[in-house]
């Protein structure tokens, strides 16, 4: 169940589309709007459960799709979303849209009979903002390792000219303002600063920011990195893969993550990972095992990387670390233990 996408059409006969409004600040935003078309096609597949992966918009229809059909509710809390106010209009002032945009959130997940967090960070998040301790379970997202492998090559080095001799920085996700991008800009520059065999290659995008990209590489340019910096644009998923294989360490500056399951991808190809410390990323990385944990400053953030580049054995280190972490993170596993929420949830019902 999923709100209509202007320019897409599905594949698959299981999906069902609500009628919707494309609205958007700063990105693009399909409004899914009520209809009763969608309890018809829930009977007729049999739904036990909903399970809500957003608590605005479609979140709602969650809810009442699954009154009307007398199941139990599931949502997943997939991200912190009081970082993503910058892309609603500015009508009140942040700090009230941020307390407001918890208060609901926390009110969605008490209407359900169960909330999946991926981190024991985000649980105490939830709890301080007022949602039930006995509704949580964690549970990580899984990662599908088999289909990263199988990705085609990116041919990165080819496609942008990058020698031969240069280790190859890779930023890899969304481009936002929650993302912290800035940050990384700045460590880049540093780093080559002192290391000048290396260049980043800023992987990814967002539909509907472009004007935000565009701001990034108006950034680069300001600062005189333009011409080491290669910005990609949106990639497929079925392409991701390939852009680990042929990175040399993964940076990250987002303050905003509910597990960093980006660096997950990442550690199934053994990336050495320099983070900044934030929620999520405490969950998964062992500073200094499975990557390197910083300060929020680009000062921090290129020592991490320097420390990666020139500390003997340390980056050998982080890769088997992250290889191992990412072994406890397979959709297998993950999946198992979701079903067995399920399980219990109907069993109670």
């Amino acid at each position: 169940f999923a709100p209509r996408f202007r320019g897409y059409r599905d594949k698959d006969d299981h999906v069902f589309r609500y009628p919707s409004l494309s609205v958007g600040y700063k990105a693009e935003y399909p409004l899914p709007l009520p209809t009763w078309r969608d309890a018809e096609f829930a009977r007729a597949h049999k739904i036990d459960i909903v399970h809500a992966q957003h608590p605005w918009g479609i979140g709602h229809s969650a809810l009442k799709l699954a009154k009307k059909l007398s199941v139990p509710i599931v949502f997943t809390n997939h991200t912190r979303y009081e970082f993503y106010v910058d892309y609603v209009p500015p009508l009140i002032p942040k700090r009230l849209m941020i307390r407001l945009v918890e208060g609901a959130a926390a009110r969605f997940a008490n209407k359900t009979n169960a909330v999946i967090v991926p981190t024991l960070s985000i649980k105490d998040y939830l709890i301080k903002n007022g949602v039930k301790e006995s509704l949580i379970h964690i549970l990580p997202s899984g990662v599908a390792a088999s289909d990263l492998k199988n990705a085609p090559d990116a041919n990165l080095r080819e496609r942008y000219g990058i020698p031969g001799d240069h280790k190859l920085l890779l930023y890899f996700g969304r481009v936002g303002p929650e993302k912290n991008l800035p940050t990384i800009l700045e460590a880049y520059k540093r780093i080559i600063e002192k290391e000048e065999k290396v260049t980043l290659v800023m992987a990814g995008g967002t539909k509907g920011a472009e004007a935000y990209l565009e701001f990034l590489k108006k950034y680069a340019e300001k600062i005189g990195i333009s011409d080491r910096v290669h910005f990609t644009g949106i990639i497929p998923p079925e392409g991701r893969g390939g852009y680990f294989r042929e990175g040399d360490i993964f940076i990250h500056s987002s303050l905003s993550e509910t597990q960093g399951l980006i660096l997950a991808d990442a550690m199934v190809f053994g990336l050495p990972i320099v983070a900044i410390r934030a929620s999520g990323v405490v969950d998964l990385i062992v500073d200094g095992e499975n990557g390197l944990m910083t300060g929020p400053g680009p000062d921090e953030l290129a020592d991490g990387v320097l420390r990666v580049l020139r500390e003997e054995g340390l980056r050998e280190k982080l890769s088997e670390g992250a290889k191992k972490t990412a072994q406890g993170y397979t959709i297998e596993a993950v999946t198992k233990r979701l079903e067995n929420i399920y399980k219990d949830l109907l069993a109670s019902d």
